[in-house]
């Protein structure tokens, strides 16, 4: 056996849990969550096979302990504590087997592992699903060490251009038109709204290249379905479900339907907890489904480029509130971000790139304003 290119990790990481017995401590910079109750220990061994060309080897043992975060900003997610013992310390050159690239039509889905536990843990999909034809590129590139997605898009002639094409995204939990559920994260889908239990979603997206007359949106889309349809993956729903999204942007674009009211939900932008301001949108019935519809818009503000966190639950009870009919009964599939894009006032040209990466799901976790 080669010992260039094996190394023993030990990773032991202990994570302070709050809320219930399972869920981690996710603390943010001025944020303020919910009150430690139990402690969670976790060992993970594992043996890594480098299948990475060495560029630089230290032949003594090396401890190395210090805290981590999850990003190098000030927002803070998890505070834990890595100790790695290398018994043959190396550096390694990443190379680009650690990427995968969807290109649209030919690899236009994927399902992601990020820890390599064998249980995964999303669903990336480029997802033009109101596209017939067009010319040019559509783009992923996820890597899965930096748990990052890099979206490009550049198109002429979509046909037909729609206020919406295409909607690039990351999926958790899953979609009603799945046949599994993509549950790594810890998060239990599908979830009776009833006893919907909260959970933190935490990432940093940024438009880095997007035509000023094509229409766009950032934002999150999420199924609440009968029992029914929870438990009958792959079936589409209808008359009785809803779909609810969580905007953070929108350039040409508006909500489906019409606005019925506003409410204070709060969520963390970049270094702080904000009460934000947002308008509700709902159709009844959406011509293309029969489902109803609830998105809730910025009111005031936008977020294009940052960081963000919220707790997806604080979305599902207010939707509760403005739905025309009683979802406690119903079932929560899972969690998606990503970005509406569209040719409709753009001349059938569309020209987009964003990413997306340090994507965390933290269960347990809420957010609460100082």
């Amino acid at each position: 056996m080669d010992s260039k290119r094996f190394a023993l990790i030990v990773i032991t990481i202990v994570m302070l849990a709050l809320g219930f017995t399972g869920g981690y401590l996710y603390t943010l910079s001025k944020y303020t969550l919910h009150t430690l109750t139990t402690t969670v220990t976790e060992t993970i061994y594992k043996t890594i096979t480098s299948p990475y060309p060495i560029t630089t080897e230290v032949s003594s043992v090396s401890i190395v302990t210090k805290p981590t975060n999850l990003s190098t900003t000030s927002i803070s997610t998890y505070t834990y504590t890595i100790t790695l013992l290398f018994i043959e310390t190396m550096t390694k050159t990443i190379s680009s087997s650690t990427q995968i690239v969807l290109r649209y039509p030919s690899i236009h889905l994927t399902k992601i592992d990020f820890n390599n536990d064998g249980i995964y843990d999303a669903v990336v999909e480029i997802n033009p699903w109101n596209m017939k034809s067009a010319k040019g590129d559509q783009i992923m590139i996820i890597d899965v060490l930096k748990k990052s997605i890099e979206t490009n898009i550049s198109l002429i002639d979509v046909i037909p251009a729609e206020w919406v094409n295409g909607y690039p995204e990351i999926a958790i939990g899953r979609k009603p038109w799945y046949t599994s559920y993509a549950n790594g994260f810890r998060v239990s889908f599908p979830m009776k709204i009833r006893n919907a239990t909260p959970f933190v979603i935490s990432f940093y997206i940024c438009i880095k290249d997007l035509h000023p007359q094509m229409n766009l949106n950032i934002a999150a889309d999420a199924w609440i379905v009968r029992e029914a349809i929870a438990k009958s993956p792959g079936t589409a729903p209808s008359n009785g479900d809803l779909e609810i999204m969580v905007w953070l942007f929108n350039q040409n674009l508006n909500p489906a339907g019409n606005k019925v009211g506003e409410i204070t939900i709060p969520i963390a932008l970049n270094e702080s907890i904000v009460n934000a301001q947002w308008e509700v949108w709902r159709m009844d019935s959406v011509s293309w489904g029969g489902w109803q519809y609830i998105a809730f818009k910025p009111k005031g503000w936008r977020h294009i480029c940052g960081y963000v966190a919220y707790n997806p639950i604080d979305f599902v009870k207010a939707a509760a509130k403005f739905a025309t009919f009683d979802i406690s009964n119903h079932y929560l599939l899972g969690w998606e971000i990503g970005t509406e894009w569209g040719a409709r006032t753009s001349n059938g040209v569309a020209r987009l790139s964003w990413i997306l990466k340090d994507f965390e799901v933290i269960p347990g976790a809420s957010i609460q304003k100082q």
